[in-house]
């Protein structure tokens, strides 16, 4: 009494089973046919820049030099402080005026990358140079990490960026320098208004 029989084989899905080929919503070349017909096509595919176009960009000397470098496998466990004293360690102290490690709040861990803006493009080569194949020191990780221009460049392009969106402020926040001292986000778009 008040459980059902049932005479089909255990499914983990709530969802109900499709009923001939309307339910059927792949395609032979993968994706997905919405219901007006057309394939629909996952956003990632489309608008994720690739590393190898960013490079070819900003190699070509087509647009400014690359200054922002996204630094990826970083261990989780990593806070800003350690990631900053290990990249200010490698001798770039003082070269950068951006820096944001994103991290993930509910797990107090790290979501595995960072973003660098150098003030000259050299300090962004040498960074690059420096970091590829990097082993990181602490924590007894065995992640190797991995370097390339980040789709957003320069630091007035950062500062927008993070304007847009909801970006953790204090501890967690990006930590942007002016004249060799710490700042806030509101700080920085003041003074980037008012040059």
């Amino acid at each position: 009494p008040g459980y059902a029989i049932y005479d089909r084989p255990f499914s983990r899905s709530r969802s109900p089973k499709p009923k001939g080929r309307a339910g059927r919503r792949r395609g032979a070349k993968g994706g997905a046919e919405g219901p007006d017909g057309r394939r629909f096509k996952p956003h990632h595919t489309t608008t994720v820049p690739k590393v190898t176009d960013l490079e070819a960009k900003f190699s070509s000397g087509v647009d400014s030099p690359a200054t922002t470098a996204m630094l990826r496998n970083i261990p989780n466990k990593y806070t800003q402080e350690h990631l900053l004293e290990e990249i200010d360690a490698q001798g770039f102290s003082g070269s950068y005026d951006f820096f944001y490690l994103p991290i993930d709040v509910k797990n107090n861990a790290n979501v595995g990358y960072a973003f660098i803006n150098f003030t000259h493009a050299h300090d962004f080569a040498r960074f690059c140079a420096d970091f590829k194949d990097y082993h990181f020191k602490r924590s007894g990780s065995k992640k190797i990490a991995t370097v390339s221009p980040a789709t957003v460049q320069g630091l007035q392009q950062n500062i927008e960026n993070l304007m847009r969106k909801r970006v953790a402020q204090g501890q967690h926040g990006p930590v942007l320098l002016h004249e060799g001292r710490r700042i806030d986000l509101d700080e920085a778009v003041k003074i980037y208004k008012n040059n």
